[in-house]
Parts: C-alpha cells; sequence; structure tokens
C-alpha cells in the first residue's frame, strides 16, 4: 500500500513510503517533455513538407515558425494533421516510457518516477489508459493535469483515475 512519507509515524510492514512530487518538478519534467515533442514533431512537420512540396526552399526568407503557422492556417488540414500526431506521438511516448522505465525523459531529468499504488511502475496496460487520459486533459486545455497543483494528493485527473502517483524516488 503507498503512503505519503510523515516525520510522525512508522512504516507498517510491506508499507511502501515514496514521497510525492513536488509541483514545481512536475511542471518542468511536463515543459521538457512538451519541448522535446515539439521540436521532434516540428522536424517531421517539415521533412513531409519538403516531400509534398510545401516547403519554401532553402533561399526562402519564410522558413521558420511564421512559414509553420502559415502553411497550417493556409491548409486547415495540416493543421488537424499536426495536432493528431502531437497527441499520437505523446501518447506512445509517455506510455512506452512509463511502462518501460517508470519516467519520461523530462521526468527523470527531474528526478521523478510513475509508480502504481504498490510503488511499482505502471504495466503497459495501466501506463496506455493513464496516457490516453492526459491527452485527453491535454487537450481539454489542461484542466485534468491542473489538478496537481490544487488537489491535496497532489494528483492529475489522469493519475487519480488510473491509480497511479508521481513520486520522488528514495
Amino acid at each position: 500500500m503507498f503512503r505519503p512519507v510523515s516525520e510522525t509515524d512508522e512504516p507498517a510492514l510491506g508499507e511502501i513510503r515514496l514521497q510525492r512530487a513536488a509541483s514545481w518538478r512536475r511542471l518542468l519534467a511536463w515543459t521538457i517533455d512538451g519541448v522535446g515533442l515539439a521540436l521532434f514533431t516540428g522536424l517531421l512537420f517539415r521533412a513531409g513538407a519538403a516531400i509534398t512540396g510545401l516547403s519554401p526552399g532553402k533561399a526562402s526568407p519564410e522558413s521558420g515558425i511564421d512559414w509553420i503557422v502559415d502553411v497550417a492556417t493556409r491548409h486547415g488540414a495540416v493543421l488537424v494533421l499536426l495536432a493528431a500526431f502531437l497527441s499520437l506521438s505523446g501518447f506512445v511516448y509517455a506510455t512506452l516510457s512509463h511502462a518501460l522505465m517508470g519516467a519520461t525523459l523530462g521526468k527523470r531529468a527531474v528526478g521523478l518516477r510513475v509508480v502504481t499504488r504498490l510503488g511499482v511502475r505502471p504495466s503497459l496496460a495501466r501506463s496506455a489508459v493513464r496516457s490516453l487520459l492526459a491527452v485527453v486533459s491535454l487537450g481539454l486545455l489542461g484542466l485534468g493535469a491542473l489538478a496537481a497543483f490544487f488537489t491535496r494528493s497532489h494528483r492529475s485527473l489522469h493519475d487519480l483515475l488510473s491509480g497511479t502517483y508521481v513520486v520522488e524516488p528514495p
């Protein structure tokens, strides 16, 4: 059984004591993962644009974020595909990272991991449910993820519903 760390009481036999993740660490981990996924998606977007002929070319001054926004607004389907790809890649990345390593690269960088109430990393199925709920939560303006900052348990909605905890390992 998982319980937060407390200085006043002794752990019971078989009880696991882990420190819940600080909000600032979670936010930093989300930022690291988000920047990484955005860069990965941007590179693939550029490669896809070059293949389809939407690329501005090397000599064009329109080659940065302005060009990406321009293409996305002129070609609505591109924006939908970009959002779908970003969601899918985020889902796969988080699912495999949590199930195989117990943390994404961002969580690892700030010293966090995802565990079940037994203190072990989530199974592939539990990790997939958690990741799907996280993608839905982010699609709803991040409201489910914001719960981690305002609830006593410091758990996001996707953690509550999937039975996981983001903790600082001992």
